[in-house]
């Protein structure tokens, strides 16, 4: 059941890992986020997929003895990119296990996806871009706010210490609360470059997702069942509305 890894070691231009995706350069790929069994059954049987891969939110999903690697197996094998996510309860997740059994569960899962997620502010950080990179997979380093958007400086400290540790993407997930804070997210996003792709949400509007998913985020994240976040849109909506 093992995914035959890359020649390489080392990380790459992330446009390297992305070969395959009709809309690449064209919109941000579109993630569809799975929360639970029953949905990845639905899109292994559905005729339309509304995203380019999905995120197999194992936080959510629990284990089920294992069976989870199988699913993420046929999703790969079905041509669906899976990306794994094992979300902290610190940064809004369900994952309230040890941080040594989590790097297991990353371990296991790059056997069989195409990358994973990992919070900038977790311990665990370098140990799972060297995992990663090692069987020439990418890794998205993530940082959330659920009440709040930062200030400037706290983001761009931040963006630096995940590109700084070796991650492929940089994924800011931040609450907007005042006027002031997607004219800030929109300004941030420009500091990214195809070398240094950003993805910038912005969670309690659903207009402000598209807007910063139109100006340049490299991702743009939709639920295929239940919403995983605030103001997420329907992934089916998402892709009508990039289109």
């Amino acid at each position: 059941m093992k995914k035959t890894p890359s020649n390489t070691a080392v990380s790459k231009p992330w446009k390297n890992y992305l070969t395959g995706f009709p809309s690449l350069g064209k919109r941000p790929l579109i993630v569809g986020v799975l929360a639970g069994f029953g949905e990845a059954t639905q899109i292994l049987k559905a005729k339309e997929r509304p995203f380019d891969l999905v995120e197999w939110r194992l936080d959510l999903t629990g284990q089920r003895s294992g069976m989870w690697v199988e699913r993420c197996f046929e999703l790969e094998q079905a041509d669906i990119r899976v990306l794994l996510t094992i979300r902290s309860s610190a940064e809004g997740g369900k994952w309230f296990g040890a941080e040594d059994e989590r790097l297991v569960l990353y371990r296991r899962g790059l056997e069989v996806v195409s990358m994973v997620d990992i919070e900038i502010n977790n311990r665990l950080l370098s140990r799972v871009v060297a995992a990663a990179h090692e069987v020439g997979r990418p890794v998205i380093g993530s940082f959330h706010d659920f009440s709040e958007t930062p200030p400037r400086a706290v983001l761009e400290e931040v963006i630096t210490r995940g590109w700084k540790t070796g991650v492929d993407v940089v994924k800011l997930a931040l609450r907007l609360k005042t006027d002031a804070d997607l004219p800030l997210l929109l300004d941030v996003l420009k500091t990214g470059t195809p070398q240094r792709p950003l993805c910038v949400i912005g969670m309690g509007a659903p207009e402000a997702r598209l807007e910063l998913a139109r100006a340049g985020s490299c991702l743009a994240y939709g639920f295929l069942g239940q919403f995983t976040a605030p103001g997420q849109i329907a992934c089916q909506e998402l892709a009508t509305q990039l289109a």
